[in-house]
């Protein structure tokens, strides 16, 4: 039974609603590209090739989504750490960084088993592709060092000084990969969105880097 001294815990509970709910509302917009702006691909695709196709670029947006949920989970938001604390937060974000990896290589397989594995996407016209290919290799990099670091023997400091702007990298990469390979970002509601986003991440970061150097602010704002 709640006192008048106990603090009522509805503003909390009520910020995690919340949260929740925009972090589904944003997946599901994300999920929902490939179905209201079909790529050309698409359109000659029947059978288990579609459906494979199809999955796979859905794959590929579930990642890119939890790619930016990992920049706020890495980042120790004020508010985060309040309302689910530092411990779980660590803990989701390494979670996190393995559902990613195991994502992007659904991704990976179901596009190119359509059309076949031995007819890969190399070359300059494939930039975007080669983009994502290096993406996956960064990723894998990133996954083996963090859950495997005392037997790499990485010192934490060694690590983290890697481990860090490579996953600013592989995010920018992400967006790159996104807004170049795929024709449904290639203009309209889809390609604002995705360059909203990726201006608001970076400002974000930005502001981050800005708190983190101001005197005073070091506890009290975000912290990457």
């Amino acid at each position: 039974m709640k006192t008048p001294d106990t603090p009522s815990r509805f503003p909390d509970n009520f910020s995690k609603a919340m949260i929740f709910l925009l972090a589904a509302l944003f997946l599901g917009v994300a999920l929902a590209v490939p179905f209201y702006y079909e790529t050309q691909t698409m359109w000659y695709k029947t059978g288990a090739d579609r459906i494979m196709l199809r999955a796979g670029q859905m794959a590929g947006l579930f990642a890119l989504v939890l790619l930016t949920g990992q920049l706020l989970l890495a980042s120790r938001v004020g508010l985060f750490e309040h309302l689910y604390g530092r411990t779980r937060l660590l803990r989701w974000h390494q979670a996190n960084g393995v559902i990613i990896f195991c994502a992007v290589c659904s991704h990976v397989l179901l596009v190119l088993a359509p059309e076949g594995f031995d007819n890969l996407p190399i070359g300059k016209k494939y930039w975007p592709e080669m983009i994502g290919g290096v993406l996956f290799l960064l990723l894998f990099v990133m996954v083996v060092t963090s859950r495997f670091r005392s037997w790499f023997g990485l010192e934490y400091a060694r690590w983290r000084m890697l481990h860090k702007p490579l996953g600013y990298l592989c995010l920018v990469l992400a967006f790159l990969h996104v807004r170049f390979v795929s024709e449904s970002f290639a203009r309209g509601l889809p390609r604002t969105v995705l360059i909203a986003v990726g201006i608001g991440l970076a400002l974000f970061i930005g502001l981050v880097q800005v708190l983190r150097r101001t005197p005073g602010r070091a506890q009290s704002g975000p912290q990457p």
